[in-house]
């Protein structure tokens, strides 16, 4: 009965924390109409899927305030090293100056 209780315990959490951060899939960022993944892949010589694969890992701002501060922080932390295996030649600033060509409007307040 113990571990009954444990997932009825877990798994309401586990519900929670995935609305909160939806990490994508991949297949989800290759599909995601807002974002132009084989042209952001191209400009940073890296193949759509691993763009997609690395940018997965990243939970995109919900509102404007969150463009900047520490979500950038994290979303950066994932995001480049990923990349960079991929494709060495990537640094800070080429990513930046990619991803700031290819961003959308900010999210509304």
């Amino acid at each position: 009965m113990k571990p009954l209780i444990n997932v009825a315990i877990v798994l309401p959490l586990l519900l929670v924390s995935g609305t909160a951060y939806a990490i994508s899939t991949p297949e989800q960022v290759l599909g995601d109409p807002n974002r132009p993944v084989a042209a952001i892949a191209a400009a940073l010589d890296v193949t759509p899927m691993q763009f997609a694969t690395c940018f997965a890992g990243v939970t995109p701002a919900r509102t404007a305030a969150e463009l900047i501060g520490a979500r950038e922080q994290d979303n950066k932390a994932v995001l480049l090293p990923c990349l960079q295996a991929a494709n060495p030649e990537i640094d800070n600033a080429r990513l930046d100056g990619v991803m700031d060509k290819y961003r959308g409007p900010a999210p509304r307040p």
